[in-house]
């Protein structure tokens, strides 16, 4: 099994044991980080894959192409240059159907649906649902309990075909537009973005495949919080900005097209929970790996009060009394294999994962640690 490593940014050499650790349990995949600076140059792939970028710290712009579409825009609105899709009849049906028969649904299904409908306006619906999708699989409800008639199970079934043509934009102008900490871009082999600004930031590249269904840039500021996973709370700073795609898996494929998902969090002590990825997923495909890279909370205008940022690791699921403590300072990257138990406390974090956030593939463990250290390591109540 793979350990955890731990470096900064601002340390070169401490970088290398991540990458190399990283790499040598991710056959294909590459890591690492670079500097920009610039006034109007590309970022583009090194290896001919599909490189993942994310911002560190600084800003710039990226050039966006009138015709660019996008599912951002459900957080802060997207600029008056751009023009969201009417839903045509076959999607307007399945929202209007679920609207009329909220009563039906089950009460862990009813949320998420909720979240879907709120980003209505007249015939258009803004941002990507792929979360609440998520969010109802992720439910423990089966589907044929998601709704209490069939008509509705019926539209579920139209909805898990349908839904990555929901929430889409288009750009109506090209323009430079403003790029900041957090943000995510995304490059093709054969499509290098023009960019221009000052930053730092983390890339992987996907040397296995040549196309993704992502788009080129994913902004926090247009993305909205969506309460869940490490933040459950109802103010949280949960912004996705590459979330698991379900009902995409293959004959060939257990985790279907996801290989990178990432989101943006702030995790805070109340809130977080200590758990593990297993080794042998839910659900079959590929164990879970994850990566935590802190950002600096004042990007977002974040209060913490001061408070120190860390992770809780147990890398012995056995002995859970195996206890380290990570600072999380901005710029740290740790990476976090299978099997190995963690918690995130006051910490503002990109947690990159690879494959993805697989659906019910989360292990609860601080009742455990309670119990078997009789409360001599950190564990949240």
């Amino acid at each position: 099994m793979p350990d955890v490593v731990v470096g900064h940014i601002e340390d070169p050499e401490s970088l290398k044991a991540v990458f190399t650790e990283f790499e040598r349990h991710h056959p294909g995949i590459r890591m690492g980080m670079g500097h920009f600076e610039d006034d109007d140059s590309e970022l583009a792939t090194e290896y001919g894959g599909v490189r993942y970028i994310w911002i560190d710290q600084g800003a710039g712009e990226v050039f966006l192409d009138s015709g660019y579409r996008t599912q951002e825009g459900d957080g802060e609105r997207l600029p008056a240059i751009y023009v969201s899709d009417r839903c045509d009849d076959e999607n307007w049906s399945i929202l209007q159907t679920l609207a009329e028969n909220l009563d039906t649904l089950h009460e862990r299904i009813r949320p998420p649906v909720e979240g879907i409908l709120d980003r209505i306006a007249e015939r258009t619906l803004v941002g990507d649902i792929a979360n609440e999708i998520w969010l109802m699989e992720e439910s423990g409800v089966s589907r044929e309990q998601w709704s209490s008639r069939p008509k509705v199970r019926r539209t579920f079934e139209l909805l898990l075909e349908n839904y990555s043509t929901f929430g889409w934009s288009t750009k109506q102008t090209s323009s430079f537009e403003p790029i900041q900490a957090g943000d995510q871009l995304t490059v093709l082999d054969d499509e290098p973005i023009r960019v221009r600004g000052k930053f730092s930031y983390w890339w992987i590249e996907n040397t296995n495949i040549f196309m993704t269904h992502l788009t080129t840039v994913r902004r926090l500021r247009y993305l909205r919080d969506t309460a869940g996973g490490c933040n459950t709370s109802t103010d949280a700073f949960r912004r996705l900005t590459m979330t698991w795609h379900c009902n995409t898996a293959t004959a060939d494929e257990d985790d279907g097209i996801n290989t990178v998902n990432s989101h943006v969090v702030n995790i805070t002590a109340q809130s977080s929970r200590t758990h593990y990825h297993p080794a042998i997923p839910v659900g079959g495909g590929k164990p879970q790996h994850e990566i935590y890279l802190a950002l600096n909370p004042s990007a977002y205008s974040l209060n913490t009060y001061g408070r120190d940022s860390y992770l809780h690791v147990f890398p012995n699921l056995t002995n859970l009394a195996d206890h380290q403590q990570i600072p999380l300072t901005p710029g740290a990257v740790v990476y976090i294999p299978p099997d190995t138990g963690h918690r995130a406390v006051d910490a503002f974090v990109n947690v990159v994962t690879l494959p993805g956030f697989k659906p019910h593939n989360e292990v609860d463990l601080d009742a455990q640690i309670k119990e078997t250290t009789d409360g001599s390591v950190p564990y949240n109540e």
